[in-house]
C-alpha cells in the first residue's frame, strides 16, 4: 500500500457536479478511527497519507486532527506526504492549525463555468497565504467539457502565481454525462497537458491513460509486472467515514468494512482487490501491450461493462495502438 487517503466526514459547503461525494447524508468519521489509521500508515510505512472529504475541514474534530497532526508530525516519519485535500472554501480557518500538513491539495477551476461555485481569485489569494507561512500548496482541476478550451488560462493563472498545478480527468458520478470529455477532446487534453509537462509547467501527469499514450510499454518477460498505471485497490485504498473502503475515491466499490474487521485483512483478503491486482485476465486490457503502465481506469471499465476486469472503453489507444 503506498497511498491511503481517508475521507473524514461527507459534510461539503459545495456541491460540485464532478464531485463522486455528494448525496450522501451527512457522517463524521469517528476521530479516535482517523487516528487509528494515521498511526497505521505510519506503522506500515505507506508513503502518502491523504485526509479529505466531502470538504475534510467540516468535521467537528477537524481541529483536534490538526494539533495531533502538528504535535506528530516529526515522529510519523514513514508517511512521506501527510495531505490535506480542500474545496479551498476555508476562509474562516486559522492557517498555522495546518502546518502538520505536508501539502494542501487546492481544488481549482475558472469561474463561471457551472461546475463548481467558487471564486479562483480567493483560491489563489489562500494559495499565498499558505506558501506565506510555510505549508506547500498546489491547485488541482479535473478537466470537463466546461474548461476544455480554457486549460491554457488556466495554467497561467498557476505558474504566473507561482502555485504548482495538476490535472485529472472528469469522471461520471451519475449525474455529469453531459460534460464529460469524449474520445477525441479527452486525447487532445492529454496532448496538451503532456507538452505543458515537458516545459515544466504542470506537475507530472498520474493518470493511466497518460502511460498508455506516452507508448510505456514492457518487452521483458515480466509482463504483467505492475510498474504504474491505475492503482485502485492494488497499490492504494481509500477509508470512508461510515468505515467503508473502496479501491480509490472514484471507484466507490465496497471491498470491505473496518468496523467489522481488520484493514490489513480487507487489504490481503478482499476478493475485490485480488480480482483488480490480476491484471492479465482483465477484458482487452489483459492482451494489451502497455497492461503494466496502464490498466485503464477500473472505475471507467466497470461503469460500462459492470465487472472489475471489464475492458476500459474509454482507452486512448483504440485505433492507435
Amino acid at each position: 500500500m503506498h497511498l491511503l487517503e481517508i475521507e473524514i466526514t461527507t459534510r461539503c459547503n459545495l456541491n460540485c457536479l464532478h464531485c463522486y461525494n455528494r448525496g450522501y447524508e451527512n457522517i463524521d468519521m469517528p476521530y479516535e478511527q482517523i487516528e487509528k489509521y494515521i498511526k497505521f500508515a505510519n506503522e506500515n510505512c505507506v508513503s502518502n497519507l491523504v485526509i479529505s472529504g466531502g470538504e475534510a475541514s467540516l468535521h467537528k474534530d477537524f481541529f483536534r486532527l490538526c494539533e495531533f497532526l502538528k504535535g506528530n508530525r516529526k515522529k510519523l516519519t514513514n508517511i512521506k506526504k501527510i495531505v490535506l485535500q480542500t474545496n479551498g472554501n476555508i476562509k474562516n480557518i486559522d492557517l498555522s492549525n495546518l502546518t502538520g500538513f505536508d501539502y494542501i491539495h487546492l481544488s481549482f477551476d475558472l469561474d463561471d463555468n457551472k461546475i463548481r461555485k467558487i471564486d479562483s481569485n480567493e483560491t489563489i489569494k489562500l494559495a499565498k497565504k499558505l506558501q506565506e507561512i510555510g505549508i506547500s500548496p498546489y491547485f488541482f482541476t479535473t478537466i470537463h467539457k466546461n474548461n476544455m478550451n480554457h486549460i491554457d488560462e488556466i495554467i497561467k493563472i498557476a505558474n504566473e502565481n507561482n502555485i504548482r498545478i495538476a490535472f485529472n480527468f472528469c469522471m461520471y458520478t451519475g449525474r455529469n454525462k453531459d460534460v464529460l470529455l469524449s474520445h477525441e477532446e479527452r486525447i487532445l487534453a492529454i496532448k496538451k497537458l503532456l507538452e505543458y509537462e515537458k516545459q515544466g509547467k504542470i506537475s507530472k501527469l498520474r493518470n493511466p491513460y497518460i502511460n498508455s499514450y506516452k507508448r510505456m510499454t514492457n518487452e521483458d518477460q515480466e509482463k504483467f509486472k505492475i510498474r504504474g498505471g491505475c492503482t485502485a485497490g492494488i497499490a492504494s485504498c481509500t477509508i470512508l467515514s461510515n468505515g467503508d473502503v473502496i479501491p480509490c475515491p472514484f471507484f466507490r466499490i465496497v471491498c470491505g468494512n473496518v468496523n467489522n474487521e481488520s484493514l490489513e485483512n480487507i487489504w490481503f483478503n478482499s476478493e475485490n482487490f485480488k480480482e483488480l491486482r490480476d491484471r492479465k485476465k482483465y477484458e482487452i486490457c489483459g492482451d494489451c501491450k502497455y497492461i503494466s503502465y496502464c490498466g485503464g481506469c477500473r472505475n471507467s471499465a466497470y461503469e460500462t461493462s459492470h465487472k472489475l476486469n471489464g475492458f476500459d472503453k474509454n482507452c486512448v489507444m483504440l485505433g492507435n495502438a
